[in-house]
C-alpha cells in the first residue's frame, strides 16, 4: 500500500465506514459471545448537574448495553475535578465533556484519540456544531458593536464554558479587546438563563450565552419578544440559531489507554448506529453522533487567549525576548527555540506516524465495507482488501489508476458518465461530503449498485482528495424493487391537504395546535388550547360507538411512551366526521414523558379513491354486476369449499338471444339498456347467497352455491320465463323483447379445476342455441 495517509484520515475512513454503512448490522439477533461482559466505566461531566445530565445520558447507556455484545457500560456522572481525579487515576474508561475540558485532560493524560462527536437535535434537524452569542438590552442603543463592551458589566455563566464564555472572548480577543481586564466587570452567574435575567434586569450591561438559550427562552414564554439584541451577529446556512461567534465542535466522546482497540471499535460502531428517531435518542434530546469532529479549531483558541491547558506556560514572544536580552539575545534565543520545537515536534510526529500507519492499516483490513482513497487527480493511493474483492482487481491494478475510469466510468443505462459529474471528483474540488447511491464495475464488465459515501481529504488545511467507502447494495436495491409497485400505489392514493398538530399534557389537554389542525378539524385555537381533546374530537367511532380514553392511541402512548401510527376517525365542530392518519410520539423532557404530539392528516379522498379502485376493479361498470376476474376468483373459493367440505353447487351459463341484432337496428344505447335491464332481472330472482356475473357482451353467469341441479333447473327456467316476459322501454324506439338461452352444470369435488364445470356449462348454452335459443340445457 503506497501513500499512506495519516492518523487522522483513519479515523475519517473508520467512522465513514461504521456510521454510514456498517451500522445496520449492529442490532441482528445473535447470541452474545461471552455472557461475562467486560465493564467499561462511562464518565460524563455533570454540567447540568447530576440529576439532569444523568437524565440526559441514561437513556444512551441503557441503548449501548442492549446493543453492544461483549462490553456493557456503568454511567458515573461527575464534576469536572472528580472527573479529572477519576481520569488521572484510570478509573473511567470512556468520557464525554465539553472540549475545552478534552483538550485539558489530554494535556494531562495520555488519551486515545476521539472517538465520536454529539450532534445535537433541534427541532428534529441535526446539528453538530455550537457557539456563542452576544446580548444586550434592546433599549442600549450606545451598544451595537465589540468595542462598544469595553468597561461595561458582562454576566457569563462561568470562564471555562466554551459556547458561554471562551467564544465570545476570542471574538473580542481579535477585535482587540482582553478578558477581564477591558472590562468594568466580570461576574459569574452559573447558568444561562440567570445570565439573560440578568441582562434584561439591567444587572449587567451585556451577557455571554450559548447558542439556542435564547430560542428555548423565546419558546418557553420566559422571554419577551424582542428584548434583546445581537451584538456580532453571525449567519451560517443550515444553523438553526443566533450567534455572534464562530462555530465549533460539539462535545467528544474520547477513550483511556486501558481500553482495548476492539471495544473502542465496538463502541463507536454503536454510537454510529444510533439513529435520531430511536428512542434512546429522543430520549436524550439528541441527533445522534458523527465521526470525530476536528478540534484544532478549540485548541487554537485556547493557545491564543492563554486559557487551560495554555495557561501556565505562554508563548515566549520576540517581545518578551527584546525586554530581557535585546535584539542579538532575542534572535538568538528565538533561534534556538524554533530549533529545539522543530526537533521535538519532527520526532513526536515521526512516532505518531509510525503508529497511526499501523492503526491505520489495522482498521483498513478488518472492515467489510470497501475503502480506497483518492490524491486531487482522481488516482487511487491505497484501497483495502474488501474493495479489491467487491471490484474483482488486484492492488497493482487499482493504485495510481484513475478509479472513474477503472470502475465508475459509465451510467446503469449504459451512458457514459462524465468525470466532472462524479461525486469523488465533486469532493476532491469543493471538500463537500456526498452520500450517494452509484453504479460501479467489476473487472469481468460486471455492474452493481453501491451504497457511496465521499469525505474530503485535508491535510493541514489543503485539500488533498477524497476518501470513498462503499457497499454492494444488490440485495437491498432488488427488495426496493419488489416494494417500488405498493409504494407507488400509496403514492398516487394519498393526498396532502396539509398536515394537523397538536400537543397534549399527561391528562390529555391540549397544550399546543396549528393553523392546519384547527382548519380540518373547525374549531378556534381558544376551543381547543386546555380542553381534553378526546372528549372534544375523538369521542365515538364512526359507527356512533362510545370510543373510551382507554381505546385511544393518543391516550395509550401517553401511558407507555410508545410511537404509534394508526388510521382513525375525527370529528369536526360541525359533527362531520374526518377520517385521518395519524402518528402519536411521546414528548420527553428530562428523561421523563411530559406528554404527546399527534400529527394526523386528512384521508377523506384517499378512503374514497381506495373504495372507489376496489369497485373498479371487480365490478362491470354498465350493469353493475361482478366482472369476469371476480366471479372467477368467487369460483374458485367456492371449488375449494367444495372439495374441503364435499358439499356441491351449480353454475349457470346465460346469454342473451340475438343480441347483436338489437346493436345493429336500435345502436349501441338500447343495447346497454337491455343489458342494464337483464342484470336487474338477475338480481332479482337470485338468493343472497348467489353470485351473478357479466363474463363479457351478452354473456352471464351465476354461481348458486349449495344447490341440486332440481333445484337449479327449476330457477333457470323461472329466469328465462322472466326475461322472456319482461319488454325494455326505451325511450324513442319503444318496447324491445329478449330471450335468454341457459345451460347448467354440476360443480362438484371431482373436478379438478372450476374451469371444468364452467366449460361444461358453456357447452350445454352451446346446445340450447343450437336447439332453438330461449331454452334451458342441462350439461350431459
Amino acid at each position: 500500500m503506497s501513500n499512506r495517509p495519516s492518523l487522522r484520515l483513519g479515523w475519517i475512513v473508520a467512522g465513514l465506514c461504521l456510521a454510514g454503512l456498517g451500522a445496520g448490522t449492529l442490532r441482528a439477533d445473535e447470541t452474545p459471545r461471552d455472557p461475562a461482559r467486560n465493564e467499561l466505566v462511562f464518565g460524563v461531566f455533570s454540567y447540568l448537574g447530576e440529576e439532569r445530565t444523568r437524565a440526559k445520558y441514561q437513556p444512551l447507556v441503557d441503548y449501548l448495553n442492549g446493543v453492544l455484545k461483549e462490553e456493557r457500560l456503568r454511567l458515573d456522572v461527575l464534576p469536572q475535578t472528580e472527573l479529572d481525579r477519576r481520569i488521572a487515576a484510570g478509573q473511567v474508561d470512556l468520557v464525554t465533556t465539553n472540549p475545552t475540558h478534552f483538550l485539558v485532560a489530554r494535556k494531562q493524560q495520555p488519551l486515545t484519540g476521539v472517538v465520536a462527536t454529539l450532534v445535537e437535535s433541534v427541532d428534529g434537524m441535526p446539528v453538530n456544531e455550537l457557539g456563542g452569542v452576544i446580548l444586550t438590552s434592546a433599549s442600549r442603543r450606545e451598544i451595537n458593536r465589540l468595542e462598544d463592551l469595553r468597561g461595561k458589566i458582562i454576566a457569563v455563566p462561568g470562564t471555562d464554558n466554551m459556547g458561554g464564555y471562551r467564544a465570545q472572548a476570542y471574538e473580542l480577543h481579535l477585535a482587540g479587546l482582553r478578558l477581564p481586564k477591558d472590562v468594568g466587570e466580570l461576574r459569574t452567574l452559573v447558568t444561562h438563563e440567570a445570565v439573560v435575567r440578568a441582562v434584561l434586569s439591567g444587572e449587567a450591561d451585556v451577557g455571554f450565552v450559548r447558542d439556542g438559550v435564547l430560542e428555548r427562552m423565546e419558546a418557553e414564554g420566559a422571554l419577551p419578544p424582542r428584548a434583546l439584541k445581537i451584538i456580532n451577529a453571525q449567519y451560517f446556512p443550515d444553523f438553526p440559531h443566533k450567534v455572534s461567534t464562530r462555530l465549533y465542535p460539539e462535545w467528544p466522546v474520547f477513550a483511556l489507554p486501558q481500553v482495548s482497540e476492539r471495544s473502542i471499535r465496538h463502541v463507536a460502531a454503536a454510537l454510529f448506529a444510533l439513529e435520531p428517531d430511536d428512542p434512546a435518542a429522543v430520549a436524550a434530546g439528541i441527533y445522534g453522533y458523527s465521526i470525530p469532529a476536528d478540534y484544532l479549531p478549540v485548541e487554537e483558541m485556547a493557545r491564543r487567549l492563554r486559557l487551560p491547558p495554555f495557561d501556565v506556560a505562554p508563548d515566549f514572544t520576540l517581545e518578551d525576548a527584546l525586554a530581557r536580552w535585546g535584539w542579538a539575545g532575542a534572535a538568538l534565543l528565538a533561534g534556538l527555540g524554533v530549533i529545539l520545537t522543530l526537533s521535538l515536534k519532527l520526532a513526536l510526529v515521526l512516532r505518531r506516524e509510525k503508529g497511526e500507519r499501523a492503526r491505520f492499516e489495522r482498521l483498513l483490513s478488518t472492515l467489510g465495507e470497501g475503502v480506497y482513497g483518492t490524491d486531487s487527480d482522481g488516482r487511487c493511493t491505497f484501497i483495502n482488501a474488501a474493495g479489491l474483492e467487491l471490484l474483482g482487481v488486484r492492488e497493482s491494478e487499482a493504485l495510481g489508476q484513475d478509479q472513474h475510469a477503472l470502475f465508475h466510468h459509465h451510467r446503469r443505462d449504459g451512458r457514459p458518465y462524465p468525470m466532472d459529474e462524479c461525486p469523488i471528483y465533486l469532493s476532491s474540488r469543493d471538500g463537500q461530503t456526498r452520500r450517494v447511491e452509484e453504479w460501479f464495475f467489476r473487472k469481468d464488465g460486471r455492474g452493481f449498485p453501491v451504497e457511496l459515501v465521499v469525505s474530503p481529504l485535508i491535510e493541514q488545511g489543503r485539500l488533498i482528495g477524497s476518501v470513498a467507502v462503499f457497499q454492494d447494495i444488490s440485495a437491498r436495491k432488488e427488495s426496493e424493487r419488489q416494494s417500488e409497485r405498493l409504494a407507488q400505489r400509496n403514492t398516487l392514493l394519498l393526498e396532502s391537504a396539509g398536515d394537523g398538530i397538536f400537543g397534549v399534557d399527561l391528562n390529555g389537554r391540549c397544550i399546543f395546535v396549528n393553523p392546519a389542525a384547527l382548519a380540518l378539524l373547525g374549531y378556534q385555537r381558544e376551543e381547543v388550547i386546555g380542553e381534553d381533546e378526546h372528549l372534544l374530537f375523538h369521542y365515538r367511532h364512526e359507527d356512533g360507538a362510545i370510543y373510551s380514553h382507554e381505546s385511544c392511541p393518543i391516550f395509550k402512548t401517553l401511558r407507555d411512551g410508545k410511537v404509534r401510527e394508526d388510521e382513525d376517525v375525527f370529528f369536526r365542530h360541525d359533527g362531520a366526521p374526518v377520517s385521518v392518519h395519524l402518528k402519536v410520539t411521546p414528548m420527553v423532557e428530562f428523561g421523563e414523558r411530559v406528554g404527546a404530539v399527534v400529527v394526523f392528516q386528512d384521508i377523506t379522498e384517499r378512503k374514497r379513491m381506495e373504495q372507489r379502485l376496489i369497485e373498479l376493479a371487480s365490478t362491470d361498470e354498465l350493469t353493475g354486476l361482478p366482472n369476469r376476474r371476480h366471479f372467477v376468483e368467487a369460483l374458485e373459493r367456492e371449488h375449494a369449499r367444495i372439495r374441503r367440505f364435499g358439499k356441491s353447487a351449480v353454475l349457470l351459463m346465460l346469454d342473451l338471444d340475438h343480441f347483436k341484432r338489437i346493436n345493429d337496428q336500435y345502436g349501441h344505447a338500447a343495447g346497454d339498456a337491455v343489458l342494464v335491464a337483464f342484470a336487474e332481472t338477475l338480481r332479482q330472482h337470485l338468493r343472497r347467497t348467489d353470485l351473478a356475473g357479466r363474463l363479457g357482451g351478452e354473456e352471464f353467469a351465476v354461481l348458486l352455491p349449495e344447490t341440486e341441479v332440481e333445484a337449479a333447473c327449476v330457477l333457470a327456467e323461472r329466469l328465462r320465463e322472466a326475461v322472456a316476459g319482461r319488454a325494455v322501454e326505451i325511450e324513442g324506439i319503444g318496447a324491445i323483447g329478449v330471450t335468454v338461452s341457459l345451460g347448467l352444470a354440476r360443480l362438484g369435488a371431482l373436478d379438478a379445476r372450476p374451469e371444468a364445470a364452467l366449460a361444461r356449462a358453456d357447452a350445454a348454452l352451446y346446445r340450447a342455441k343450437q336447439g332453438g335459443r330461449n331454452r334451458v340445457e342441462l350439461a350431459q
